[in-house]
């Protein structure tokens, strides 16, 4: 059902910032940012599964990192089939706090209530293989 780990989350309240300095700790670059206006998000993304995402003023994000701080926000299982995968969630107790879709990108969210304090997010979108990623330049 999981494919694997495809991302670790973390709020921050400043985004540039927040991207400067684990590039320079880690050594990793982040992919340009993405904006969601209609969920107030703004994300970059690394290859190497580090995704960083800050809330615009106003919305749960922000009001998240006012209240509990920065931090892991979630993990996102990448999954093949995500009916099968939102089947066997909800057969376990969890039933999906948002389903959200951006272009090919599907991510279905947990409340960390019911997973031990723990936000699961799983994401279903096409991969392109690794040679079409090196020929189209990512």
């Amino acid at each position: 059902m999981i494919e694997r780990l495809d991302r670790v989350a973390l709020a921050v309240g400043d985004l540039e910032g927040a991207t400067g300095f684990f590039e320079r700790l880690l050594g990793i670059r982040f992919d340009p940012p993405l904006s969601d206006e209609a969920m107030g998000l703004d994300a970059r993304y690394s290859p190497e599964g580090v995704e960083l995402v800050a809330g615009k003023p106003g919305s749960f994000m922000e009001k998240l990192v006012q209240d509990r701080g920065e931090g892991v926000f979630c993990l996102v299982f990448k999954v093949r089939d995500m009916e099968a995968a939102v089947a066997h969630f909800r057969q376990m107790g969890l039933e999906p706090q948002n389903d959200v879709h951006f272009g090919a990108l599907r991510e279905v969210a947990f409340h960390p209530r019911d997973a031990h304090g723990l936000r699961i997010v799983l994401a279903a979108y096409p991969e392109a293989h690794p040679a079409s990623v090196a020929v189209l330049g990512g």
